[in-house]
């Protein structure tokens, strides 16, 4: 983005430091703009009338969250929480129209970004009514894994959130997810530890369940 437009949008942006278990926004009510977190975790999730709950994306530093408010600020999909304390910026979105009249071309960056947020809203519903849970397991690993070094066999997926939290994010219990990885570890495929996951060989994590 052109200097003059992020200036524009700094100027119309706020600072918010949120402590943990905070709410930015409810599923359902207002959403005041664009966030962007500069430092902690955020949570996205759904909650149903039965209280329900189910995680759809960990927000990480870097990134942004809260997209459908430009178009829609009454309607949030998701309701966003603080895992951590986080700091954020939030770009208020009546600036965010006025800047995409004075600059049209801004408007094709949020473009953008909404229809990453949908696709990835897309992904997960693949993974929810297409994947067991063996294979749901799996695909986390296999896409999070670091390679260790310059050994491309193993890997290490560090966790940003709790086990919970990415069982939620997966539609999988507590519980059915601490049990998939209890049986990848017993194939001597993985190593479970704090706030990480050791997988020994990628390639053979791969053909246990094929697309």
């Amino acid at each position: 983005m052109p200097r003059p437009q992020k200036e524009y949008l700094l100027d119309h942006s706020r600072r918010l430091a949120v402590s943990r278990q905070e709410r930015l926004f409810e599923n359902g009510n207002q959403c005041p703009g664009i966030f962007c977190l500069k430092a902690g975790r955020i949570r996205l999730g759904i909650i149903a009338a039965s209280g329900n709950e189910r995680t759809i994306d960990v927000v990480l530093p870097g990134e942004t969250f809260g997209e459908a408010g430009i178009f829609k600020p009454h309607e949030a999909p998701v309701y966003a929480q603080a895992i951590t304390q986080s700091d954020l910026l939030c770009i208020d979105r009546n600036a965010i129209l006025d800047g995409i009249q004075q600059w049209p071309e801004m408007g094709s960056i949020f473009l953008e970004l909404a229809c990453a947020r949908i696709n990835q809203l897309l992904a997960g519903m693949y993974v929810c009514c297409l994947r067991n849970a063996h294979q749901r397991v799996n695909d986390f690993l296999l896409q999070n894994a670091q390679p260790v070094g310059r050994n491309r066999t193993q890997g290490v997926v560090s966790l940003p959130v709790s086990k919970a939290v990415v069982a939620s994010s997966l539609n999988l219990s507590a519980e059915t997810f601490s049990r998939e990885l209890h049986v990848l570890s017993d194939k001597g495929l993985i190593r479970v530890e704090r706030t990480s996951i050791h997988v020994y060989d990628l390639e053979q994590l791969r053909k246990q369940y094929i697309n």
